[in-house]
C-alpha cells in the first residue's frame, strides 16, 4: 500500500498501518509474555522490513512501524532475558508466497515485469519463498536458537547487506 510521503500520508491509511504493524506486535506480546516468563523460557520472533533501516521514499508510515518493531524487539529482549525470554525479528525481503504464485498465474506479464524487478535488486539466483522465512523461525524458537537475543535477522537473498 502506498502512502505518499509525510506531508500527504492520509492520515487513515498511517492509523491503520500503525495498528496492524506496531500494535498488533505490542497486543500479541502483551499476550505470551506471562506464558513465557512463567516457565522461564521462550522465544518471540517479531517480523519486520528492511524498510525499517533504508531509505522508504513512498512509504513513510510502513517504515516507521517497522522501525518500531525493532525497538519493541530490543525492549522485550534486554528487559526480559535474564527471565529466559528471547525476542529476535526476521526481516524477510521480497518473498513469493502461494497467493502471490496464483495471482502471477493469473498475469504471467505483470508477474516477470516484478520478478524481474526484485531479482536485479539480489545477488541470489532465485526470489525467496516462505520456507526460506519458515526455516529462521524454527531455528529461532528451538534450542539451537537460545543464544541469540535482541538481533535483527535479514533474510533476503542479499538484496539488502548489512553488517
Amino acid at each position: 500500500m502506498e502512502d505518499s510521503g509525510a506531508l500527504t500520508v492520509d492520515l487513515d491509511v498511517f492509523d491503520r498501518t500503525v495498528a496492524v504493524n506496531l500494535r498488533g506486535h505490542l497486543l500479541c506480546t502483551r499476550a505470551v509474555l506471562p506464558h513465557l516468563t512463567a516457565t522461564g523460557s521462550g522465544a518471540i520472533v517479531y517480523t519486520s522490513s528492511g524498510s525499517a533501516y533504508g531509505a522508504e521514499p513512498t512509504r513513510p508510515s510502513y517504515a516507521m512501524t517497522k522501525a518500531g518493531v525493532n525497538a519493541l524487539m530490543r525492549h522485550v529482549a534486554s528487559r526480559w532475558g535474564k527471565e529466559g525470554v528471547t525476542a529476535n525479528v526476521l526481516a524477510p525481503g521480497f518473498t513469493v508466497t502461494g497467493e502471490m504464485k496464483k495471482a502471477m498465474e493469473a498475469n504471467a506479464e505483470e508477474a516477470t515485469k516484478w520478478a524481474d524487478y526484485f531479482m536485479s535488486r539480489t545477488p541470489d539466483t532465485r526470489l525467496g519463498e516462505s520456507e526460506d522465512h519458515a526455516a529462521v523461525v524454527a531455528m529461532l524458537l528451538s534450542e539451537d536458537g537460545r543464544w541469540i537475543n535482541g538481533t535483527i535477522i535479514d533474510v533476503n537473498g542479499g538484496s539488502l547487506m548489512r553488517g
